[in-house]
């Protein structure tokens, strides 16, 4: 297996995923045609990065359906992947730190943490994206978890953790549903009956129920009935996104914190 670099740009440097509801139909284009075979990946404004862990003629025929699948989201013309093998484990080990902080190096007015095309938060278990399985020890055996923190500028004392229950609640039923659109690449607006959406908004209502948060006010923030809001309530098979949501927030947090 080797590692390989694909860049997709666009023609003239155009705005590739101009908004957001875009950029997160992208992430979830590219966890599905790429993610078992991912091992980074970022997207900034004219550009997109992709990191895949396998042998060459698996690189090209992703190559090929990754630009298939991601040019009707696109903006304006994308051009066929420039694609370059990953010479050594330094090689690497830039390309980690270069794709943690494109936001930081376009110019981008967001923090590189929070950034919607930055793998940091997968790497960190804050967003769920359906077939997304990111192969970066495989890629780079050796990496430390407190190198990510370190390259995004957040503390490298320890991992973030989930938000207790109670601090969930105290931030309040309206940003416990945006965080849920964060942290599951969905929305912004969680209206519409398509599987993704029900599904954020069935973890947003069971984290709320768990935070103590009522009924109406879940039912409000969700633009649903209170009875519609209750058939939500049926536990989820997996834990995973509530928690997700939970270190979202937390994650959300850290960066409001460096910034005061």
């Amino acid at each position: 297996m080797h590692t390989w670099h694909l860049t997709f740009s666009t023609d003239g440097r155009n705005p590739l995923f101009p908004d957001e509801y875009t950029r997160r139909r992208a992430l979830r284009v590219l966890a599905r045609v790429a993610g078992s075979r991912s091992a980074l990946f970022a997207i900034v404004d004219e550009h997109l990065h992709l990191v895949l862990f396998c042998d060459r003629q698996r690189a090209g025929r992703l190559a090929r359906a990754t630009l298939i699948a991601v040019r009707p989201l696109a903006a304006a013309v994308v051009e066929p992947a420039h694609r370059r093998a990953v010479q050594s484990r330094s090689h690497m080990s830039w390309l980690l730190d270069y794709l943690l902080t494109q936001p930081r190096r376009h110019g981008l007015p967001v923090h590189p943490a929070i950034w919607t095309g930055s793998p940091f938060p997968d790497l960190i278990g804050a967003r769920q994206l359906p077939g997304l399985e990111l192969k970066l020890r495989k890629a780079l055996p050796r990496f430390r978890i407190r190198d990510l923190y370190r390259a995004v500028g957040l503390s490298p004392g320890g991992p973030l953790l989930p938000l207790p229950l109670e601090t969930v609640r105290a931030q309040g039923i309206a940003r416990l549903v945006a965080a849920t659109t964060s942290a599951l690449a969905v929305g912004p607006s969680l209206r519409g009956n398509r599987a993704e959406l029900v599904h954020a908004r069935r973890v947003a209502a069971q984290l709320a129920h768990q935070c103590g948060i009522s009924l109406t006010d879940t039912a409000w923030a969700l633009k649903l009935t209170p009875r519609a809001a209750r058939r939500l309530l049926e536990p989820e098979q997996d834990s995973g996104p509530l928690e997700a949501v939970r270190l979202w927030l937390a994650l959300e947090n850290a960066v409001q914190a460096i910034r005061h």
